[in-house]
C-alpha cells in the first residue's frame, strides 16, 4: 500500500507539473493559476488517502505510522514544488524563445 502511495504522489507530482506548464505555453502565463486547482485537487486527494490510510493501520507500531505520515507529507511536497517547478520551466523556456528569435 505505502508503495502505491508513494507512486501516487509522484504521478500526481507529474501531472501537476506537465499539466501546468502546457496550460501556460498554450494559453499564457496568466492561465498557470489553473495549476492551483491541479495542485489543490492533489493535496486533496493525498489528505483523503491519509486519513483513510491512517485508520486503517491502527494496530500498527508507532514507527510504522510515524513513517506513514512522513510518506504522505513527502507527496504533498513534491506535488507543491511541481507546481514551482513548472513555473520555473515556463520562465526558462520563454527566455529561451526569446533568445533563439532574437539571435538565430
Amino acid at each position: 500500500m505505502i508503495e502505491f502511495v508513494i507512486l501516487l504522489g509522484i504521478a500526481g507530482g507529474w501531472l501537476t507539473l506537465a499539466s501546468t506548464l502546457f496550460i501556460m505555453l498554450g494559453l499564457g502565463k496568466m492561465w498557470g493559476l489553473a495549476g492551483i486547482l491541479f495542485m489543490v485537487g492533489f493535496l486533496l486527494i493525498n489528505q483523503n488517502l491519509k486519513s483513510r490510510y491512517m485508520k486503517t493501520i491502527v494496530d500498527a507500531s508507532p514507527r510504522a505510522k510515524e513513517l506513514a505520515s512522513h510518506i504522505f507529507e513527502m507527496n504533498e511536497l513534491i506535488i507543491i514544488s511541481s507546481y514551482i517547478i513548472s513555473l520555473v520551466l515556463y520562465t526558462v523556456i520563454q527566455k529561451y524563445i526569446e533568445i533563439v528569435i532574437r539571435f538565430p
